[in-house]
């Protein structure tokens, strides 16, 4: 199903900027440390995304909820931000037709931002009485989705009256929070978000298995999938455990400088993908302080790329810029759909060899090309290669680079699963917006160098 070669990583292949496998042996003490802390932490219920795969009650509620309301509508609209967007996102762009929206319904959408221009145009284009929203926060109060939601309530409750909440769906938390209180008060159906999974790991909870559902994704496979690859990345032995090796040699990568981690699929199904783990690493790992109190300032920016697009931009600066980067090629060797170039052009040499080729022999050979001169240039280059891009491979890899991101935090030493670097820019937010009790709360060095150009 998925295949992790990190071979290209290896001093064996390129030399004194690679890792020696000695440097793997030598983490030993860390690494069963790190794997103690999660088995402890699992055990207590602190780590919960491990065992979501298993929750298969809360599958055939999210199933009974997308039957009972996905033939009445032609659009579904999910309103968050973070991980209550991203994940989801990312299931829809993977798994459904990349041009889904264009022939069939019902349409999703996605706007995880308060760009006015974006949600204007939306709401321009849709009809609200034919579209439910799903308001995706444990809170309620984050600012971003609060003010997405209250614009909407207010077009619901003037289309339909009374009727408005049919076309709501609140995936929140079970207890407490302002969208909870809200669908009490008035009988609003709602999913929940486990207490104990952060944003960035909830995309296997109701915050992605609903969206997933409601457009037709198989939500029992990418639970199977994610399943299979909770029993391996649970594995002690580091040799078995591909999320792990994943985490130790990003972790050593680090040790030697290479703080930029490169997610580059060779499918447009999969630059979500690369968007959703963008955040779940740098979210994780970025921190100021260690689990013992230390300034450590710790983590790994990811970036994302696209193969073979990004070999004509960005791939330059991994090929012959600094050393500090690890590279991970993300390949399908069975696409879905195929397209074979024909017989024409076939008198001029040039692009003569191209006649009679599938496109999925270009791309992959492209991928191959871009692997194998990278590891000559001396750059550490992983391969993460799958069979083909199906429902039950999104729901492993979702897997793998969540259990990846946890062991690498432990041997960081630091919390992967809080965000305190993000706190204080929504403590800004509140105040600037007027917020109760964050009037005075605004944090703003004195001075500020301006400078301003008239065009």
């Amino acid at each position: 199903m998925i295949t992790f070669d990190f071979s290209g990583y290896s001093t064996d292949l390129i030399g004194d900027k690679g890792i020696a496998l000695s440097d793997i042996e030598a983490l030993a003490p860390k690494t069963q440390s790190a794997h103690q802390t999660i088995m402890e932490k699992r055990l207590s219920g602190e780590i919960g995304f491990y065992d979501l795969p298993l929750g298969r009650e809360v599958a055939e509620k999210v199933k009974q909820t997308a039957a009972e309301i996905g033939h009445k509508f032609k659009n579904v609209v999910n309103i968050g931000i973070g991980g209550s967007s991203l994940g989801p996102k990312t299931a829809f762009s993977a798994l459904k037709d990349p041009l889904h929206n264009l022939h069939s319904e019902p349409r999703m959408f996605f706007p995880d931002n308060v760009d006015p221009e974006y949600m204007h145009s939306l709401l321009s284009h849709i009809n609200v009485s034919e579209t439910p929203f799903l308001i995706v926060s444990k809170s309620g109060t984050t600012a971003e989705p609060a003010a997405q939601f209250m614009i909407v309530l207010d077009l619901l409750k003037k289309a339909l009256g009374n009727k408005y909440k049919d076309n709501l769906i609140f995936v929140t938390d079970p207890v407490k929070g302002v969208l909870r209180k809200l669908a009490r008060n008035e009988g609003i159906r709602t999913l929940e978000i486990p207490p104990e999974i952060g944003g960035r790991f909830s995309v296997l909870t109701p915050v992605g298995l609903l969206p997933a559902a409601l457009c037709g994704i198989d939500i029992d496979e990418l639970l199977s999938g994610a399943a299979a690859m909770a029993d391996i990345a649970l594995r002690e032995d580091i040799f078995e455990n591909p999320p792990y090796l994943y985490g130790i040699c990003h972790y050593l990568a680090m040790v030697k400088g290479h703080n930029i981690s490169v997610l580059m699929p060779y499918a447009n199904a999969l630059y979500d993908m690369a968007d959703w783990y963008r955040q779940l690493w740098a979210e994780s790992l970025g921190k100021k302080n260690s689990l013992d109190g230390r300034s450590v300032y710790t983590g790994q920016t990811p970036v994302k790329a696209l193969g073979a697009t990004d070999q004509h931009s960005q791939v330059q600066l991994d090929m012959e810029g600094p050393y500090d980067k690890i590279i991970n090629i993300m390949t399908v060797k069975n696409y879905r759909n195929d397209i074979t170039m024909p017989q024409v052009m076939d008198d001029i040499p040039e692009v003569a060899y191209l006649c009679g080729k599938n496109m999925s022999e270009l791309i992959n050979a492209e991928a191959k090309g871009t692997m194998a001169a990278l590891i000559s240039n001396q750059r550490m280059t992983g391969h993460i290669a799958l069979d083909t891009i199906d429902a039950r491979t999104i729901g492993a890899l979702f897997m793998f680079f969540e259990a990846a991101t946890a062991f690498t935090g432990y041997l960081l030493n630091i919390n992967p699963f809080d965000q305190p670097g993000v706190e204080l820019g929504k403590i800004n937010t509140f105040s600037l917006m007027g917020r109760e009790g964050f009037e005075d709360r605004m944090q703003m060095p004195a001075k500020v160098a301006k400078m301003s150009f008239e065009i």
